[in-house]
């Protein structure tokens, strides 16, 4: 993939491929991860109406305390209200930069649960 500045995709991920991304993915990679997704909880605000499940896979890399680059994935064809989600979840993780203490490539999981979870603390 060519390097990208401020670019945001939507991807549908084949559930092979991304168990073997989550295999690959480090333990520094997991806590740099929940930095990024406990910055960007401060900023999200999805839509009214969640549905009780949603699961997005985040890609973002991160360089100089700005997301560089974004993917949010699916891992089933996105609903509608998945479709509005995605670019909100985008624009909460560069509005809540900077990102300091952390640099590089993470995945992480955007699902209803930790949302819910993160929100409390």
């Amino acid at each position: 993939m060519h390097s990208l500045t401020k670019t945001f995709l939507y991807c549908l991920l084949i559930p092979s491929v991304a168990l073997a991304m989550n295999v690959t993915s480090g333990r520094a990679s997991e806590d740099s991860g929940n930095i990024v997704f406990n910055q960007m909880l401060k900023c999200l605000k999805l839509p009214a109406d969640a549905p009780s499940g949603y699961n997005f896979m985040v890609v973002a890399v991160i360089k100089d305390g700005s997301a560089d680059f974004l993917s949010i994935n699916f891992r089933t064809p996105p609903s509608e209200w998945e479709k509005t989600a995605a670019p909100l979840i985008a624009d909460a993780i560069t509005q809540c930069e900077p990102y300091s203490s952390t640099s590089g490539r993470m995945e992480f999981a955007v699902t209803r649960e930790l949302v819910e979870a993160g929100s409390k603390n």
